[in-house]
C-alpha cells in the first residue's frame, strides 16, 4: 500500500498537512474531514478498515488543527475549512481522475461537509455525516454572550471550550488517547470559533434543502456534543437517506469499543459498497 504525508497551500497561503493510503487496487476514494481540536492521525482504525476494503483515504489537518498552520482552534467561517479542504479533492482527483468519491465529516468536520456539499455536490457520488447534527453541545450563555462580544473586538480571544472529553467515547482507553494527545488543544476555543459553531446551521439552513445526493448519517445514542439530528434528518431531503443509530455509543462511533465501532464501520462499508 502506498502511504505519504506532505503538505498543501490553503487559503492565505497557510500550510496545510494531509496524509493519503492508496491500496494496491482501489476501488473509490474516501476523504476525511476530521471534527473540532483533533486531526486526522486520530482515524488510524477507520483507515486501516477502509483500506483493507480497497478504498483510498485521504484527509488533511484543518488549519488550526494538529501539524497544519494556523492560530490555534480559530477560525472566522467553516467556509475557511471548506476551501481547504476543496483544494485537497482537486489534487485527489487529478492524481485518481475515474474513482467513485465519497466524503465523510465527523462532529465539527460534518458541519464542513455540510457546507462543502452545498457548494461541491457534483464532485461526490455519496455524504457520510458523523456524530453530526445542527447544533453543538448546551454552552452557558454568559460564555456565549462573550463570545459574540469578543469575536466583534478580538476574534482571536481564547476562552473555556466547554468541552468534556469524557463525551468523546464509552470506551475509556480512546478517551485516554484523546487527553493524552499533544496535538489536540481541546481545552479553549477562540471567540472567532465559537461564533462559528454557533451560527453555523442558520446560515445554511434555508439551503440544505439542496443537497440531492445519498446521504449516511451515524450517530451515537447517547450523543451530547452534536445536537439537532431530528432538525438535519427533517431538512436533508435527498431522495437517497439512511440514518443509523448506535445504542450505548457516544459521540464518536469509530472510538468506541471495538464491537460497537466494528458495527459502524461494516455498516458505513455495506454503504459505501451499495453506492458505488
Amino acid at each position: 500500500m502506498e502511504h505519504k504525508e506532505d503538505y498543501f497551500t490553503g487559503l492565505k497561503n497557510l500550510k496545510i498537512f494531509y496524509k493519503f493510503w492508496i491500496p494496491e487496487e482501489p476501488k473509490a476514494i474516501i476523504q476525511i474531514l476530521h471534527g473540532g481540536f483533533e486531526h486526522i492521525g486520530r482515524y488510524k482504525y477507520f483507515i486501516e478498515r477502509l483500506t483493507s476494503e480497497n478504498f483510498i483515504v485521504y484527509g488533511n489537518d484543518h488549519r488550526g488543527h494538529g501539524k497544519s498552520e494556523g492560530k490555534r482552534s480559530h477560525i472566522m467561517s467553516f467556509d475557511e475549512y471548506v476551501e481547504d479542504c476543496y483544494t485537497l479533492t482537486k489534487m485527489i482527483k487529478e492524481k485518481h481522475p475515474n474513482l467513485p468519491f465519497f466524503i465523510v465529516g465527523h462532529s465539527m468536520g460534518s458541519f464542513i461537509a455540510q457546507r462543502y456539499a452545498l457548494k461541491y455536490q457534483q464532485e461526490l457520488q455519496g455524504l457520510i455525516l458523523s456524530g453530526t447534527g445542527t447544533n453543538i453541545m448546551e454552552i452557558p450563555a454568559l460564555l456565549r454572550i462573550l463570545a459574540r462580544v469578543m469575536a466583534k473586538i478580538y476574534p482571536s480571544f481564547k476562552a473555556a471550550s466547554n468541552l468534556d472529553p469524557n463525551e468523546i467515547s464509552s470506551d475509556p482507553e480512546s478517551v485516554a488517547d484523546y487527553t493524552n494527545d499533544p496535538l489536540i488543544n481541546y481545552k479553549v476555543a477562540s471567540a472567532g470559533m465559537g461564533v462559528a459553531f454557533m451560527d453555523h446551521y442558520k446560515e445554511i439552513k434555508p439551503k440544505i434543502g439542496e443537497i440531492q445526493i445519498p446521504v449516511l448519517m451515524q450517530k451515537g445514542e447517547l450523543d451530547t456534543m452534536v445536537l439537532g439530528l431530528d432538525e438535519l434528518n427533517s431538512d436533508l431531503k435527498p431522495k437517497d437517506k439512511t440514518v443509523k443509530i448506535y445504542k450505548g455509543c457516544k459521540h464518536e462511533m469509530y472510538t468506541e469499543g471495538k464491537n460497537n465501532r466494528d458495527s459502524a464501520l461494516s455498516d458505513l462499508v455495506e454503504w459505501l459498497n451499495s453506492h458505488l
